[in-house]
């Protein structure tokens, strides 16, 4: 009986493991087929219909003509400019509510907190929210992507949990000798915090990564495009129409293709040195406190 239990146990393992596989080549196939598209000449893309299990010669030209363009470099630049500053915006004004927020004798906690989960069911809308921009003078600067997103309230509630999660004796000792909380959260809670701070800094910098519509809608300056507006010029022209002065000619798909993954090439380097605390910032900040 026991045997037949084993061999049951094995074969249900080697179906699941089978279905992973299966998975996997599914979700990474979509991958794997842009890249192949971006190293092929654009005669093996059409004989392929665009679905090529591998390349059959390696064409540069896609990358060779989105390295020429112009507007990458200034895409490039305003995207991690985006991304760097914004996401050290982001986490030091989220530590800073999370930490505020943690503090359960804190008065008035509960309150503030009602003000932070109704933001995640209401908004003010895009008129009002455009005319608070246009009225501070942020319109056509970068600040109008980074500074309306300063905190994200479900990110805010995530790091609130973690230092819950913190042994309060920690606290209370730190106060014993004399720390100040700035003092408090900079030696005692941010050390600790490394998993938490890891995940918001990959949820916010994919967002700032990916910023496209309040760019398309603060900002009207070509040079402050980022990667994902050029991405979406490069999608939406032709063969022979004009991007700002320049054409995307022949093989139009390959310089598509290039483009998308010269988007996504940085955060995909990124996130696997993120993961491990990723992951253990996930469990840990969702089910404390």
């Amino acid at each position: 009986m026991g045997a037949t239990f084993m061999r049951k146990k094995g074969i249900a393992d080697m179906v699941i493991l089978a279905g992973m596989i299966c998975l996997c080549i599914i979700t990474l196939y979509p991958v794997l087929n842009l890249v192949f598209i971006s190293l092929s000449s654009m005669d093996e893309v059409m004989k392929s219909n665009g679905m090529m299990l591998y390349p059959k010669s390696i064409d540069l030209y896609g990358y060779k003509y989105i390295f020429r363009y112009a507007g990458l470099t200034d895409a490039y630049k305003m995207t991690i400019y985006i991304t760097i500053v914004g996401t050290a915006i982001n986490l030091v004004m989220t530590t800073l509510g999370a930490y505020v927020l943690s503090v359960r004798e804190m008065p008035g906690r509960n309150i503030l907190m009602t003000m932070v989960i109704v933001t995640m069911f209401f908004g003010g809308g895009l008129i009002p929210s455009y005319l608070v921009i246009k009225n501070l003078g942020l319109t056509n600067t970068a600040w109008a992507v980074m500074i309306p997103n300063a905190i994200s309230a479900w990110l805010l509630i995530l790091m609130r949990n973690f230092f819950q999660g913190i042994p309060k004796e920690l606290r209370e000792s730190a106060k014993i000798d004399g720390c100040s909380e700035i003092v408090t959260l900079i030696k005692i809670m941010l050390p600790l915090s490394l998993p938490i701070i890891a995940t918001l800094s990959l949820f916010y910098g994919v967002g700032h990564w990916n910023e496209y519509i309040n760019v398309i809608i603060y900002i009207n300056d070509v040079k402050l495009s980022t990667l994902q507006v050029l991405l979406r010029k490069m999608y939406t022209s032709g063969a022979i129409a004009e991007i700002d002065g320049d054409s995307l000619p022949p093989p139009v798909e390959t310089v598509r293709a290039a483009t998308v993954v010269i988007t996504a090439l940085p955060i995909i380097c990124v996130y696997p040195f993120l993961q491990k605390y990723f992951v253990q910032g996930m469990m840990v900040g969702a089910v404390k406190g």
